[in-house]
């Protein structure tokens, strides 16, 4: 079944489907604890896969931890020269980390590139393999993945930006009052606009077609496509997620709910699964072809497999 074709079925289900727990389905997406680190600091900025498909990152206060995905050990380490306030990866090998107004490109598990940014970078997102930073005073840098060369910059009339994610040729800039405008790479002319009930708490990318984010006035997690931000099919929950991440195929969608934990709610509705042991964990992020979970809680990372 494609993924469209899920996604229509998901949205005639779902008005007339209440999330019911004990599910009697076979487990298909990752909940089996494979391993768990801690790290020095709190993690506060959301964890990636690396795009060879190896590692999880994990950044905590000035350092990259490279977790492998098999067992959940740490593999190694990348020293950063300050806090890290923003990390994404590409598509191919390369990661992307952001601490004060520096950018810098990791390989492997060393520092293969660094620029000086025109400001305090705030947050970073991969549009294909080439990163732009969210600076502080609300612009936008891009920058070419191969080299980190300025690409442009972006000054968008509303600088009031919370939540960027960047998609193939294209980024999606969430705002805290609801409104979502997706733009070209690198012209940054518009594509699409809409403007939601409430104020943005998250936006994620699902694969490279889906956009996922919440309000704080739902207790949905909402999944459109970047290119015209309309609203396929909404995943309810028993409160508000703070923090949601699904598969490109838009088959389950992992929450965070501050009072319930982990819990997974299925293309029909169902809230299959549930993981009270993580506590008001903040980041949640999954794998595109949905066989491996990290989860954030204080600081440590727990890694789920299918």
């Amino acid at each position: 079944m494609s993924a469209n074709t899920k996604l229509i079925l998901l949205f005639s289900l779902l008005p007339f489907a209440a999330c019911m727990l004990g599910a009697e389905d076979t487990v298909t997406f990752p909940t089996y604890k494979e391993g768990e680190a801690s790290f020095p600091s709190t993690v506060t900025v959301p964890p990636v896969f690396s795009g060879a498909g190896n590692y999880g990152l994990i950044a905590s206060g000035d350092t990259l931890y490279h977790m492998e995905l098999r067992h959940g050990r740490i593999h190694g380490k990348t020293a950063i020269d300050g806090e890290i306030t923003g990390l994404d990866a590409g598509h191919d090998s390369k990661a992307f980390v952001v601490y004060s107004d520096q950018l810098v490109c990791i390989e492997g598990f060393a520092v293969t590139a660094s620029r000086e940014l025109p400001g305090v970078g705030e947050a970073i997102t991969v549009c294909g393999n080439d990163p732009i930073v969210l600076l502080e005073d609300g612009s936008l840098a891009l920058y070419s993945g191969t080299d980190l060369t300025l690409i442009d910059n972006y000054t968008p009339e509303d600088t009031g930006i919370t939540c960027i994610q960047g998609f193939p040729g294209l980024i999606s800039l969430g705002y805290e009052d609801g409104t979502i405008i997706s733009l070209s790479i690198s012209s940054f002319s518009e594509v699409a606009a809409e403007k939601v009930n409430g104020s943005l708490i998250f936006m994620a990318g699902a694969g490279n077609e889906n956009l996922i984010f919440s309000t704080d006035t739902w207790n949905e997690v909402a999944v459109c496509s970047p290119a015209d931000l309309m609203i396929q099919v909404m995943f309810t929950f028993p409160e508000t997620p703070i923090s949601a991440a699904s598969d490109s195929e838009v088959s389950c969608v992992y929450a965070v709910c501050p009072s319930a934990g982990i819990q997974v709610c299925l293309a029909n509705g169902e809230i299959a699964w549930r993981a009270d042991e993580f506590g008001k964990t903040p980041f949640v992020v999954l794998s595109e072809d949905c066989e491996q979970a990290l989860v954030t809680n204080g600081n440590s990372v727990t890694l789920l497999l299918k």
